[in-house]
């Protein structure tokens, strides 16, 4: 298959990354060079360095010289790479690129410069380097379709000697292991249309507000799109965002989608989602907070960071806590990565109020806002239906009016705790529990009886309090 085929925006979004780069490395390499001849250029240091990881990689291939030689000319052209003929196998003689190639075990001597540059300016462009090779490598090896025992492994050596202390990306970045079928692997599938993921969207019950939100900042980018490509002016708007509203009310199911949406319109490279909260950004030591966020954040690169009760990062008791290290970090990560990344900060309405007002930058970089509703006793007996739907149950008429009741008293007391949809989730697992203690001991159990759910299988409401399932506590899955 082309190497361009379905990974055009990828390979634009790398293109962009590199280009990028090449002021800090040209700065840093006249600083650091000692030798007697003049400095190399930044441009030639880093299109050796990318010939070098094509090289190593396309060598692996398990086809003809002639078919690596093509492929090999493809990917120097997608990237605008000097090509040279007679490269396979690599020629004997030692060239400065060739050098690049035998210390690829080692860390990448444009990590080196860069993070000297970095040493000095307190920028983070050696990360952006990490994570731009390591992709690029993926996507050399997966644009064949398939992932062979022997590049599986050495993409795994080169994912260590960029990342030396496991700073390493997330696990869906590494090639997935061969089958016993031929060697087949998955490629990196295509973003999703945008007519698809919008029908999604609207399928999902309730959340008339934010759907509306969601529709409005993406008829927004369509529009930028339509104007940078005849030449019109843009308007630089952050994407950032903050969600806020009680628990279970679908914030980590409409960030995962609009990362996906992002992908789709190229504003993002991957579309995918990473989740954290205070615990996987704030370490117990002095130093240890910087590195915890850089490793988050750099996962997270092409996507969402999604950061849940996210005003935990800025307590209002005051004090000599870590939590302020970790927005400062993230602040100048998300300016750094401001081209590809985008952070969702969600929590309840009051703390992130006073979360964003503890950090001036807070405010700058967050400038959409998005208020989940909690769901009413109709919203919530069609969440808890689609559940019976997906695992092949149905509710009788009698189970149905039950239900109904039941949620109008707990919609009718509830607080800031409530649980909305996660509550739904938790009240369908113990009614299902209920279902077979009334079945197991029937003397006949058909396939009706298997899926039906009567009234006496919803619990009562003082069987929920006995259960907390009425609190907003976490349940299985996402919601």
């Amino acid at each position: 298959m082309p190497f361009n085929t379905g990974n055009k925006n990828l390979i634009a979004s790398l293109r962009k990354t590199f280009s990028e780069l090449l002021s800090p490395l040209e700065a840093s390499i006249r600083t650091v060079w000692r030798g007697e001849s003049a400095p190399p250029g930044a441009k030639v240091v880093l299109d050796n360095q990318l010939l070098a990881v094509a090289r190593r990689f396309v060598n692996l291939r398990e086809c003809l010289i002639e078919e690596k030689e093509r492929y090999y000319e493809e990917i120097c052209r997608s990237f605008s790479l000097a090509y040279e003929r007679d490269t396979f196998p690599l020629p004997e003689r030692q060239t400065f690129s060739q050098e690049i190639a035998r210390r690829l075990d080692r860390a990448p001597i444009v990590l080196s410069y860069l993070e000297e540059y970095d040493g000095r300016h307190g920028s983070n462009y050696a990360d952006r380097a990490r994570h731009a090779l390591f992709q690029f490598a993926n996507l050399v090896i997966k644009s064949d379709g398939r992932v062979t025992d022997p590049e599986a492994a050495e993409l795994l050596r080169f994912k260590q000697a960029l990342y030396p202390r496991g700073m390493g990306p997330q696990q869906e970045e590494t090639p997935p292991e061969t089958t016993k079928n031929e060697g087949e692997a998955v490629v990196e599938e295509a973003p999703r249309p945008l007519e698809e993921l919008l029908a999604e969207l609207n399928a999902l019950v309730g959340l008339e507000r934010v759907k509306a939100e969601v529709k409005q900042l993406t008829n927004f980018l369509k529009v930028q799109q339509m104007r940078a490509e005849k030449g019109l002016a843009t308007l630089p708007v952050s994407r950032h965002l903050i969600f806020y509203g009680n628990p279970g009310t679908g914030k980590t199911t409409i960030a995962r989608l609009l990362a996906q949406i992002y992908r789709s319109l190229s504003v993002l490279s991957r579309g995918h989602l990473i989740e954290t909260d205070r615990s996987g950004l704030v370490a117990g030591y002095v130093g240890q907070t910087a590195l915890k966020v850089k490793e988050v954040v750099t996962g997270a690169l092409g996507g969402i960071l999604f950061i849940d009760e996210a005003y935990a990062l800025s307590p209002q008791t005051g004090g000599n806590d870590f939590g302020h290290e970790a927005v400062e970090t993230l602040l100048k990560m998300m300016e750094d990565h401001r081209d590809d990344l985008v952070v969702v900060a969600a929590g309840y309405t009051g703390p992130m109020e006073l979360f964003l007002s503890s950090n001036p930058g807070l405010r700058s970089r967050f400038n959409k806002f998005i208020h989940f509703d909690d769901y009413n006793t109709g919203q919530l007996v069609e969440i808890f239906k689609s559940f019976c739907k997906k695992s092949d149950f149905h509710l009788t008429a009698a189970a149905e009016e039950r239900l109904t009741t039941l949620f109008d008293t707990l919609t009718a007391e509830r607080d800031e705790t409530f649980g909305n949809a996660r509550t739904a989730r938790n009240l369908f697992e113990a009614t299902i529990s209920l279902q077979a203690n009334r079945i197991v001991s029937l003397p006949q159990i058909n396939e009706e009886v298997l899926r039906a759910i009567e009234a006496a299988d919803i619990p009562t409401d003082e069987e929920l309090r006995l259960k907390g399932i009425d609190e907003g506590r976490p349940a299985v899955g996402p919601l």
